[in-house]
């Protein structure tokens, strides 16, 4: 097999690694925009629990990050991926295979906002690996949901040589590399840019998270420019998914709320309420996270009468993020909804945080490691 590239893996398999090494059938890329995103972490997460249904169909997953080796193990650390985890720190992986780069108003120089994500699928059962499958994103959020990967495994699976060709337009991109790169400006159309003008986001440690961070401390980073504002986009948060049957949410034995506070599980209709708890407190929280996981019960809320005072967002076991309002603050409502969560949950939750806030998750019970820049806090039901 022409195997093309030769990168370091420090997750399971052999380090470095190349196409020629998969002992499968098929190879799906994770094309991740940074350490940073929270919607990779998403991704990566949902993966993992359904992972031994891409090893039914004889596919290898491979966790694609943009950074270099240390930081790409740091990942690893904290996800425990059962799949390669590669640092493209040269991004060749994702510039062979045209993962978009996204242009402000500035332009190509002055105004990098960053890589889109991207998954690609490889037929890897012929000479060169063929590309059967691909979903470049227009933004941070435009992922394919895991079932739409799997049902792409399993089209590529009837495909023999020629007709993988025939479904691949790129099919002459297994060779040497592109000498240039989709990009997206702002206006969503595409052009080509030499990959030498094209970088990752620019962004320090700080700017650039986008994960979960309680809002009753005082450690608040403004939200990124292109952050939304809290009411802006009420009508794309708003748009229905079919809800699940969801049982009640319990207040734990011994949390203690203030007269009149409430917890519940939010639904459908309370998406919008809770980003701007969440975006009110500079949170970098993406609408469509909210929007999914509300149907799936996985949105608390804290209510004082009819008025959402407080919200907590999590997906897989992970909190995305939690805040409350900022008169209500210091009351115990944002301990109180991690709790709640943590006993919803039923078994290990799992926090990322800035070094201001170690101490709140630290008194929820949290066990907490520094992860590079950022704290990793991890709790287990008793």
């Amino acid at each position: 097999m022409n195997s093309g590239f030769v990168l370091p893996n420090v997750g399971p398999g052999p380090d470095p690694l190349t196409f020629a090494d998969l002992e499968t059938e098929f190879a799906v890329l994770l094309l991740h925009r940074d350490f940073y995103c929270s919607e990779c972490r998403q991704q990566i997460r949902r993966v993992k629990k359904r992972y031994d249904e891409f090893e039914t169909r004889n596919a290898e997953v491979l966790s694609v990050l943009p950074e270099d080796r240390e930081t790409a193990a740091e990942w690893q650390k904290q996800y425990h991926l059962p799949f390669p985890v590669i640092a493209d720190a040269d991004t060749e992986l994702g510039d062979h295979f045209e993962q978009p780069t996204r242009f402000g108003l500035l332009g190509r120089i002055h105004d990098v906002i960053g890589r889109m994500p991207a998954v690609i699928v490889l037929d890897l059962r012929w000479s060169d690996p063929i590309e059967t499958f691909a979903h470049r994103g227009d933004s941070r959020t435009d992922r394919p949901r895991i079932d739409e990967i799997l049902d792409a495994l399993d089209h590529a699976a009837t495909l023999d040589a020629d007709d993988a060709a025939d479904s691949s337009p790129n099919i002459d991109r297994i060779a040497p590399r592109s000498e240039s790169e989709r990009v997206i400006d702002d206006t969503g159309s595409t052009a080509s840019t030499d990959s030498a003008n094209s970088t990752s986001e620019a962004a320090t440690p700080e700017s650039a998270a986008e994960s979960a961070e309680p809002a009753e401390s005082a450690d608040s980073t403004p939200a990124p420019d292109d952050a939304p504002e809290p009411d802006q986009g009420a009508e794309v948060l708003s748009r229905k998914q079919p809800p699940k049957p969801q049982r009640p949410l319990e207040t734990p034995a011994g949390v203690d709320l203030p007269a009149g506070i409430e917890l519940r599980r939010g639904g459908n209709d309370d998406v919008v309420d809770a980003m701007r708890v969440l975006q009110g407190a500079l949170l970098d929280i993406d609408g469509s996270t909210v929007r999914d996981a509300a149907p799936e019960g996985e949105v608390l809320l804290a209510e004082d009468g009819d008025w959402v005072i407080g919200a907590l967002v999590m997906r897989e076991g992970h909190i995305e993020g939690v805040a409350v309002r900022r008169e209500h603050r210091g009351r115990g409502i944002g301990a109180a909804l991690v709790q709640a969560a943590v006993a919803d949950e039923g078994g290990t939750v799992t926090a990322d945080f800035r070094a201001g806030v170690r101490g709140f998750w630290k008194s929820v019970g949290f066990e907490v490691e520094r992860e590079g820049s950022r704290f990793w806090g991890r709790r287990t039901v008793d």
